[in-house]
């Protein structure tokens, strides 16, 4: 009986210590910035927050985007989405990328997608880029 349990312990162990860490809503929202600062062409990031509404857990980021690097600025920020999301403590449903524009007239635009999916495709690289573009992103205008 106690050769099984060790056994098990042995085989188990590898797994538990290959587990990716899982981080807090708190510790993704202040970690988020960072992940933006880093890189020297990255958008603005104006705010962030991870909500619950009735379609799941969303992790939303705010961005000051160029009107001349406007897909750049919204692949940046789904890149950033995807990468941090995947270590959420409770998994994220929704991806959310509110883009403000450099032209005050015009209002902002939103990028709403599906978490798997574009996990799938920024994390894991998973598809082509049109794939993703067309099956798991929607925009709207605030």
């Amino acid at each position: 009986m106690k050769f099984h349990r060790l056994l098990i312990i042995i085989l188990l162990a590898p797994l538990l210590f290959a587990a990716k860490p899982k981080f807090s809503d708190t510790q993704i929202i202040a970690m988020t910035p960072h992940y933006f600062d880093r890189n020297h062409t990255s958008p603005k990031l104006l705010g962030v927050n991870i909500y619950t509404t009735r379609q799941g857990r969303v992790y939303q980021v705010d961005i000051q985007v160029d009107r001349n690097r406007i897909n750049d600025d919204l692949g940046f920020a789904y890149s950033a989405l995807t990468n941090m999301g995947q270590y959420a403590k409770k998994t994220i449903k929704q991806l959310i990328v509110v883009m403000h524009s450099d032209n005050h007239r015009n209002p902002p635009q939103v990028c709403i997608g599906k978490a798997k999916c574009s996990i799938d495709f920024w994390v894991h690289q998973k598809g082509e880029y049109q794939n993703w573009y067309k099956n798991c992103i929607h925009f709207k205008e605030l």
